[in-house]
């Protein structure tokens, strides 16, 4: 069982990364802004295997106070709109300064399949876009994986496709550094099932799989 800790966990992906932790029987920490707000109904039994705990992802200090006692880091930050406005970039930074200073190696963060440019899976017509409209977003998720790329820690860039909210199928497939062909959606449960699966296996360390159906 990991003791693990999950930023961004009021999110919708951070919220089913705790749940499916929970339900595998780890102890996690859901660390969000404003804990009084976090508040979603795994069940008694996984509840008595939860812990909330306030921190601002961008400040070190806070960050680093929540790390204590925990083993493996998980980050599902993400912005609400299209720009990141370096949310991504900031984290990273962060958590290396915290996780250094703590002893704390392990870290799952989630990125995006495109962040590579080259991914000869993407399609085109979206590379355009994350190239153009998006181009701000992509380019502050690419200085988070330098960043953390660069630094001692244990790492794997989790890259989903387009994240649904439809039930998980476990037919996905899971590509290194790159999509998988024709590969376009994932159900956040499956992604989330993924990382919980890392946790246990530890397959992918220092690796980016990129998870497509």
């Amino acid at each position: 069982m990991s003791r693990l800790i999950v930023f961004g966990a009021a999110g919708r992906t951070g919220e089913v990364i705790v749940r499916e932790a929970l339900h595998a029987g780890h102890a996690v920490t859901a660390a969000v802004r404003d804990p009084g707000r976090f508040s979603p109904d795994f069940g008694v039994e996984a509840a008595r295997r939860l812990s909330v705990a306030r921190a601002d992802v961008r400040d070190p200090a806070e960050v680093r106070a929540a790390l204590a006692g925990h083993d493996v880091v998980v980050s599902a930050i993400g912005p609400a709109g299209r720009s990141a406005h370096g949310l991504y970039s900031g984290t990273a930074r962060s958590l290396v300064a915290a996780m250094t200073a703590t002893g704390v190696r392990r870290l799952l963060t989630i990125s995006s399949a495109g962040v590579r440019d080259d991914d000869p899976g993407f399609p085109l017509w979206y590379r355009a876009v994350a190239h153009t409209l998006l181009k701000e977003l992509y380019g502050d998720m690419r200085r988070m994986e330098t960043i953390i790329r660069e630094s001692p820690l244990d790492w794997t860039f989790v890259r989903p496709t387009r994240l649904t909210d439809t039930p998980a199928t476990g037919e996905y497939r899971v590509g290194e550094g790159i999509t998988p062909p024709r590969g376009r959606m994932i159900a956040r449960t499956d992604l989330a099932r993924f990382i919980v699966r890392e946790l246990e296996e530890g397959r992918w360390s220092r690796k980016a799989p990129t998870l497509a159906r």
